[in-house]
């Protein structure tokens, strides 16, 4: 947060309207879901949940204006309820219908700093709702729509890569196309979310990944211009692997390659469909399957 803070404060000095949307700290939903547990029993208010997991953002938001301060940057927090950001859809799943731009625009017109609790909203009673996992870059593509200005996501790494980076040493993606980027979100990509990346498809803005700890790095773009790359996804639970190939004339050439691969490794429900390839295989083969595909993919860094 400090990091982010400062590189703000670097922008700041050549464009006072800036507009920043937190997600909870670290682990904090997962705490709250674990206190949760710990007072509501086996019978939880999804009314109740939903007020206790939005604080994550509440505390998050207000640290994170007073750091700006801190550092002569004026800023002020908003919550859902306060921007008026109406969903549909229940307490744990909420849809952004509505944001009163009016609000955030009187903040930054002011030369202050718009810090946003992402992941909240409000039911058109008035009442605290959520936006599910990865709420908070939903949030941000729909603050994006809004401007019509492009959406800069940071999260622990440098953009998108070609497979898990935990995993290997795959290559960063430079760019990558919004349908991609949605097949490697229901392959198992975590980067971000597939419903900011719908959004941000659908109306045109454009999302860049990029590092919270090495704000200055350029990242990966994510937009509608199609570039010919290859891509990996892991489920683990499922052992499912996806790969997406960008270029339609290489797909019959990466399927061989990945078939010589699985020569001697037993596959299911292998499946191919235009830039999209889908297949599962047991969880103790999993490490050297993933080896050897990424070797004949050419998705190493060198």
């Amino acid at each position: 947060m400090q990091k982010i803070c400062k590189y703000i404060k670097k922008i700041y000095k050549n464009d006072k309207k800036i507009v920043v949307i937190v997600s909870a700290m670290g682990n904090s939903t997962d705490s709250l879901i674990e206190l949760s547990k710990e007072f509501g029993g086996e019978k939880i208010s999804k009314r109740e949940l939903a007020v206790l997991l939005s604080t994550g953002e509440t505390k998050s938001s207000s640290l994170f204006a007073m750091l700006l301060s801190n550092l002569n940057v004026p800023a002020k927090s908003f919550q859902g309820y306060q921007l008026q950001t109406t969903t549909y859809g229940g307490y744990e799943s909420g849809r952004i219908a509505y944001i009163n731009k009016s609000i955030i625009d009187n903040c930054i017109n002011n030369e202050t700093v718009a810090v946003i609790a992402g992941f909240q909203g409000i039911n058109r009673n008035g009442e605290i709702t959520t936006l599910g996992r990865g709420g908070s870059d939903t949030t941000a593509a729909a603050i994006g729509v809004l401007y019509d200005e492009k959406v800069e996501i940071y999260s622990d790494f440098d953009g998108v890569f070609a497979g898990d980076p935990k995993e290997y040493n795959f290559k960063k993606l430079k760019q990558i196309d919004f349908n991609s980027m949605l097949n490697l979100a229901e392959g198992g990509a975590k980067v971000i979310d597939g419903r900011a990346t719908s959004l941000a498809k659908d109306f045109e803005i454009e999302l860049i990944s990029k590092s919270s700890s090495e704000p200055e790095k350029c990242g990966t773009v994510i937009s509608a211009i199609e570039k010919d790359i290859i891509s990996l996804a892991v489920i683990d639970r499922l052992t499912q692997i996806t790969i997406v190939v960008t270029n339609p004339e290489r797909v019959e050439k990466v399927i061989k390659n990945v078939i010589l691969c699985l020569d001697k490794t037993k596959f299911y429900n292998f499946s191919a469909n235009l830039n999209k390839i889908t297949f599962l295989i047991d969880s103790s083969t999993k490490t050297k399957t993933l080896s050897n595909l990424s070797k004949k993919l050419n998705l190493i860094k060198k």
